[in-house]
């Protein structure tokens, strides 16, 4: 998983070559880093993210730019939107926005200024994870559905508060806990500890340990990770229908 990208400028106009094969890089890999880009505000930013596709307006208000809503920070000094206490999002492995019918494909974000230490982003390979389950455990699982909410109540889960109005408009949904990639076919689990909720049609004891025991497959095994250590000028972009990720406990994370 993961694939360094290097002598390519995305401020530039990319030839339809040149597009296709980062983009099927994109889709082999399911993380890209592109090193050392320069963007000069913003809207330079999402136009290199636009050679990937249509940037979307983030989810989370209370992190997004005024400016230009599909673009959102992640600072070492983020605040709850509710308490105001600082909070290190995203430490918990999660897929963006699972939460909402029709998720991200993707996420890209740009190291603008890193901590001295620490700040790394691990990543799981949730395609590997499922083609590396028992035989019976891909079997049982492979029909199954699984609703994901915001609003899980788990102890030691620690998410950003949504104000109350996006939690009006943020209800449980459905997924499949083993999720068919739209352009590759390739199937990828997708359940996560943040955000899945329970398994449809288990009794809540049931649909609980056979979600630990898959969190703990992914989540446990390092030969399915890769930890990123960021520099400066890195365009990270990775599959959200196919990975997680999480922040790594250090000093911060940018």
């Amino acid at each position: 998983m993961g694939a360094e990208v290097t002598g390519v400028d995305l401020n530039q106009p990319l030839s339809t070559s040149e597009r296709d094969r980062l983009y099927q890089a994109f889709l082999d890999h399911l993380l890209l880093c592109v090193r050392g880009q320069r963007f000069a505000d913003i809207a330079a930013f999402l136009n290199a993210a636009r050679h990937f596709g249509e940037p979307k307006v983030q989810h989370m208000e209370s992190y997004r730019s005024d400016v230009h809503p599909e673009a959102g920070f992640v600072t070492s000094e983020d605040r709850d939107v509710k308490d105001g206490k600082r909070i290190i999002r995203g430490t918990m492995f999660h897929t963006d926005e699972s939460f909402i019918a029709e998720p991200p494909k993707a996420t890209i974000l740009f190291a603008v200024q890193i901590p001295g230490s620490g700040g790394d982003t691990r990543f799981v390979n949730m395609r590997k994870a499922y083609d590396t389950l028992d035989a019976a455990v891909k079997q049982q699982v492979d029909s199954m559905t699984a609703i994901h909410y915001y609003g899980k109540k788990r102890p030691g889960r620690k998410v950003p508060s949504l104000t109350d109005e996006q939690m009006k408009n943020t209800p449980p949904v459905p997924h499949p806990v083993v999720r068919r990639h739209d352009e590759t076919g390739a199937k990828a689990l997708y359940v996560h500890e943040t955000m899945t909720d329970y398994i449809t049609g288990m009794e809540a004891s049931q649909s609980e340990a056979l979600l630990r025991k898959l969190y703990d497959h992914s989540t446990q095994n390092a030969s399915l990770q890769y930890h990123h250590q960021w520099r400066t000028g890195d365009f990270v972009m990775w599959d959200d229908r196919a990975t997680l990720h999480a922040a790594k406990i250090g000093r911060a994370h940018v």
